[in-house]
């Protein structure tokens, strides 16, 4: 209840608000809060993916968005069953099989087309069925150009309909973290390059990292997800004077304590303590979103994140401009 003016004079407003998509869950709660953590979900960025299931006999199409799945639509094909008898039959038979197949197969990329080019945020297209169908249709030119490009797997499924579909699905995380390790060395062989040629368009180590955010140099920050790396703040009470360490998490103890009775540099007095601190991944992630940066957590499982990590500090950039000297 919203007051207007003094008590008793409150005025009930109902606002409603449609979410981007349909929200999956019921909730009812007389609470003194707002439980909104089911819309927040809807804050995170959420990659799409394609899902087209065939065979020789039908086609089901379906669009996996974050944890939600819609299957949006079943075809059959039409195609006779393979013909088993011999002679002039038999061959006319699979000449004229064979145009069906033709025509399913083009009538499959048509509401491919139709439905995936659609989506802005396509992240890739997961083909899959039982037996070689699948394969016969990908080697054609049935899909446009740019879908053809986001084939990202051809998988061998039990089933054609919703159960294929669920077959994907339970794949899934296997296939796109796959594809997650090929983006991560991508990115990281980018960096390797300009290091390795000395373009001047990437740089590494926390301060000079710190140095280009803070010009607005950095395109993509590389930071390893294996970072233990804390960003204090110490201030002196007595006059306000602040300075900022980067340590190990497992340091901060030892230094909290090495603090206590220790003058302040500028006003002596012993009142130095540590008033904040951030994990470093999330001090620099802070950074780079005020200057529209892409930060990219790269894992250790692949050869080139052990090196950004071992050999880099597990700090990184890739530059829009070269650092001045």
């Amino acid at each position: 209840a919203l007051p207007q003016n003094g008590p008793g004079s409150e005025k009930k407003e109902t606002y409603v608000i449609i979410p981007p998509e349909p929200i999956q869950i019921y909730l009812y709660r007389s609470d003194s809060r707002f439980h909104t953590e089911h819309l927040q979900e809807f804050l995170k960025e959420r990659e799409s993916y394609g899902i087209l299931v065939m065979e020789a006999s039908s086609a089901t199409f379906a669009v996996l968005k974050g944890k939600r799945l819609e299957i949006v639509r079943k075809i059959t094909s039409g195609v006779p069953g393979k013909h088993r008898a011999g002679g002039q039959s038999a061959r006319r038979f699979e000449r004229l099989r064979d145009m069906r197949l033709q025509e399913y197969f083009r009538r499959v990329g048509n509401y491919a087309n139709e439905i995936f080019l659609s989506i802005p945020d396509l992240k890739g297209i997961i083909l899959a069925g039982p037996g070689p169908t699948k394969y016969d249709f990908q080697k054609g030119d049935y899909l446009n150009y740019q879908l053809k490009d986001k084939i990202i797997d051809v998988i061998d499924t039990a089933y054609s309909d919703e159960q294929g579909v669920e077959e994907v699905v339970e794949k899934a995380p296997e296939i796109m973290q796959k594809i997650r390790y090929i983006e991560e060395k991508n990115l990281i062989q980018k960096f390797l390059y300009h290091v390795g040629h000395d373009t001047g368009m990437a740089t590494y180590g926390e301060e000079e990292v710190r140095r280009a955010l803070e010009m607005g140099a950095v395109e993509t920050l590389l930071l390893s997800e294996a970072i233990d790396i804390v960003r204090v703040t110490v201030k002196c009470s007595a006059c306000g004077y602040t300075e900022q360490h980067t340590l190990k998490t497992k340091e901060l103890p030892s230094f909290e304590s090495s603090l206590v009775g220790k003058p302040c540099p500028k006003c002596k007095a012993p009142a130095l303590s540590v008033v904040d601190e951030k994990e470093l991944i999330e001090d620099l992630a802070k950074l780079a979103e005020q200057s529209n940066t892409e930060v990219e957590i790269i894992s250790t499982e692949t050869e080139e994140g052990q090196m950004l990590l071992k050999s880099f500090g597990g700090i990184a950039a890739i530059l829009r401009f070269k650092l001045p000297e």
